[in-house]
């Protein structure tokens, strides 16, 4: 039997090892990403909107340009239409171009109290089909006999807005009524069937103007964010 001798210090315990601790995973913000991609969506609209608003007088000045261009051409030409007609023509446009160039006015000159963007489109955007309404009136009031000028009437401040505006219920409001209006005047006319489906061509590819605009901006905005990643 072995002796132990009480001089000798007592052993040591054996130090304990401490427990193994795995890292917690970490943990995906899935609700802050969602978020953060439906703030990124308001904020690319109201961008749209503010770009909408921006140029409506550029609108206006397209319009102006095109009116008088047309009357212009129309005393070279001696086809003069009766100054009645012309007066109620340029006098039902005008209007229009007034209406939206004191909406553009009321929108940036009110400071903190501005209207929302959102009504403000839609108040745009019922202008621009007044305006359209106005302008092809003249379908049957100063429209050039001639069939390229009569598609060149519906189509050119059709195009120009279309381009201008990048909003698809903008374009779409004041193309409606400017396109079925001379489809239908172009078909009174001997050629008048030719005529209207060159229009009615016309108008189906401004109208998908906006459409292919806004999907390029689309995919140059989701090519550097797949870049990145």
């Amino acid at each position: 039997m072995a002796l132990i001798d009480p001089a000798l210090p007592a052993a040591a315990p054996a130090l304990a090892r401490p427990p193994q601790t795995h890292a917690a995973p970490p943990v995906v913000p899935h609700a802050a990403l969602a978020r953060l991609s439906l703030l990124r969506g308001e904020a690319a609209h109201d961008l749209s909107l503010l770009n909408f608003l921006a140029r409506a007088p550029q609108a206006c000045l397209i319009l102006m340009a095109a009116g008088t261009c047309l009357l212009v051409w129309q005393h070279l030409r001696g086809n003069n239409a009766p100054l009645e007609r012309e007066f109620v023509w340029a006098l039902s446009v005008l209007t229009g171009i007034l209406a939206i160039t004191g909406l553009h006015i009321r929108s940036y000159a009110q400071g903190g109290a501005r209207i929302p963007l959102h009504k403000a489109a839609t108040g745009l955007r019922r202008l621009l089909f007044y305006t359209g309404a106005a302008w092809g009136s003249g379908a049957l009031l100063v429209m050039p006999a001639e069939p390229v000028l009569a598609v060149g009437f519906a189509a050119i401040p059709s195009l120009g807005l279309s381009l201008l505006l990048g909003d698809q219920k903008g374009a779409t409001a004041f193309t409606a009524p400017v396109i079925l209006a001379t489809a239908s005047a172009a078909c009174l006319g001997p050629s008048g069937l030719w005529v209207a489906s060159a229009i009615l061509a016309a108008g189906l590819l401004i109208f998908c103007l906006p459409m292919l605009q806004r999907e390029i901006s689309a995919r140059r905005d989701f090519l550097p964010a797949s870049k990145t990643v």
